[in-house]
């Protein structure tokens, strides 16, 4: 029985992670000359490893267990970031508060979670700005813009397009509750995972289509045809709904992928000519965000890290020109920094081939069984990858749920038990 897996994201190295504890033969395929996907570290300042910076997903987050299993099994720590990813003092827009947005926050998050999900974000702040005047309560109108740019920028999306249920997510919480890094980085996750699998992991090697029938799946590759027992899609959205699969896939799950949302966002990363205190700050009006954080010594970083979340605010920031914009508007937002803006670093996800998105949203137009839909399997074809991770998706712990998942379907479908790792 031979398994192919396509991507060496967290999704497809957890998958053959789990498939070759069992005994199965398992083929990693990844496009790229690197494993890790949308997990991608690097020095900012090459040779200076206290300038370790996150080009892709960044924090670990409250609940997230499987990510914290696998930095156990892998020999591998985590960082506090000292400040929260939670909590961020807002800026640029009118004076409010954290408090303020933090009692705003459960106002809103109360009024969702008693909405149906088919509402969106936008339509619940209207209808709780609202109704300030007839139930004699108020809510600060400047709270309520502090909350819709942050919830646009976790998500990655117009606050127009996503459901409601954003409000709620483990990634919308306004509580200081601490969060984390990988120590040295969290691609490191993806690295141990690919040192264990060995030859298994094959890199420099995209998938341009597949072709199968009730026997076999063929693999089309830029080295050639590799043949399978089965084959497991765990690319971004983007990339999946776009592969060439004969037969097609039924419209079912094309009408899943195309209700999903497919966020945009963009990063900077900016060398700090002085020491900084940790500390995150909301750019209301601009819809990004900057933080100073810890890293695994306990001091804090010398990088002003930056995230811009939705295509409106990447046009804002004019980030397919250059970073010129963004650093001018950093400049204005944080005066009290020093940076080094010869030595700046955007990063950006809608021109990278192998990724066109930046992560999955759920969208007030999506359907409630589209996560189910997405992860379920065609015949010998399974798929993994954040966007099948219902709650979770968009985050690195959804990836690496969606791997350990379809894993243990396969194995159930082979009519094998699944083995626990060494």
């Amino acid at each position: 029985m031979r398994i192919i897996i396509i991507g060496a994201g967290f999704a497809g190295l957890s998958a053959g992670m789990a498939l070759a504890d069992a005994g199965v033969d398992v083929l990693v395929l990844e496009a790229r000359d690197r494993v890790g996907g949308r997990v991608w570290s690097q020095e900012l300042v090459p040779g200076d490893p206290r300038t370790v910076i996150e080009r892709g997903a960044e924090f670990v987050l409250e609940g997230y267990d499987h990510l914290n299993s696998w930095i156990t099994r892998l020999d591998l720590g985590l960082a506090n970031t000292t400040m929260s990813y939670y909590v961020r003092e807002p800026r640029g827009g009118v004076p409010v508060t954290v408090a303020g947005v933090a009692a705003a926050a459960a106002i809103l998050a109360a009024a969702a979670a008693a909405a149906p999900s088919s509402k969106s974000v936008a339509t619940i702040a209207d209808e709780v700005l609202a109704s300030n005047s007839a139930a004699g309560a108020h809510v600060d109108p400047a709270a309520v813009a502090a909350i819709l740019t942050r919830i646009s920028i976790s998500w990655a999306s117009k606050v127009s397009d996503l459901s409601c249920r954003a409000l709620q997510g483990p990634a919308s919480a306004f509580e200081p509750n601490p969060t984390y890094r990988v120590a040295g980085g969290n691609q490191g996750i993806a690295l141990a995972m690919a040192t264990r699998l060995g030859a298994r992991v094959r890199l420099g090697c995209p998938v341009r289509g597949i072709i199968h029938d009730e026997d076999s799946v063929s693999v089309m590759t830029d080295r050639g045809v590799e043949r399978a027992d089965v084959v497991v899609v765990t690319i971004p959205l983007a990339l999946t709904s776009a592969l060439p699969v004969d037969p097609p896939l039924p419209a079912w799950k094309h009408e899943a992928w195309a209700r999903t949302g497919r966020g945009q966002a963009a990063k900077l990363h900016v060398p700090l000519a002085e020491q900084a205190p940790a500390s995150a700050v909301l750019s209301v009006p601009d819809g990004y965000w900057t933080w100073a954080a810890t890293d695994a010594s306990g001091l804090v970083q010398p990088v002003a890290h930056c995230f811009a979340g939705s295509a409106p605010a990447l046009e804002r920031l004019e980030v397919e020109r250059d970073g010129s914009t963004w650093l001018g508007r950093l400049r204005v937002l944080r005066p009290e920094l020093c940076l080094d803006e010869e030595r700046a670093l955007l990063t950006t996800w809608a021109d990278d081939p192998w990724a066109r998105m930046a992560y999955s949203a759920e969208r007030w137009s999506s359907d409630s069984d589209d996560p189910r839909l997405m992860a379920e399997p065609v015949g010998r074809i399974h798929f993994a990858g954040e966007h099948t991770a219902g709650d979770w998706a968009g985050l690195m712990e959804g990836a690496l749920r969606s791997g350990d998942r379809v894993a243990q379907e396969v194995l159930q479908a082979m009519g094998r038990p699944e083995r626990q790792g060494q």
